[in-house]
């Protein structure tokens, strides 16, 4: 996959997401958008879209592409953690991770917590 092909993936697998407007072609205003939509769905007890979304994240880390891959963490998980955060504990969302995602979620932590070589290890290895 292309970095460029995200974005269609996405809409496949989330036919019901809508990007705002002033989102479109903005790949990481995108994976805000999607935390929102994944808010709503926890709200909503929307256990299968919380499932999907995991994979879906957990699947970006599969491609041999370093911009897919930093959209995964820097875009879709740390937007999650950020959206999340000012209405629900974010670490709800972990159990729908895959492996590699709690990885970087977990690299996103210690991040937060002032640890500014966290992401820089082995990136995406």
């Amino acid at each position: 996959m292309r970095y460029e092909e995200v974005y269609e993936y996405l809409i496949k697998e989330f036919p019901d997401f809508v990007i705002d407007e002033v989102s479109q072609g903005l790949p990481y205003c995108v994976a805000g958008d999607f935390a929102h939509y994944l808010l709503n769905a926890y709200k909503n007890n929307e256990i299968d879209t919380l499932i999907s979304a995991g994979k879906f994240i957990e699947n970006l880390y599969s491609y041999e592409n370093d911009e897919i891959k930093n959209l995964a963490t820097v875009g879709y998980l740390e937007s999650i953690q950020n959206v999340w955060s000012h209405y629900i504990d974010p670490e709800d969302m972990v159990k729908y991770l895959g492996e590699t995602s709690k990885k970087w979620w977990e690299r996103l932590n210690r991040l937060w917590n002032g640890d500014a070589t966290a992401l820089s290890e082995e990136v995406h290895k």
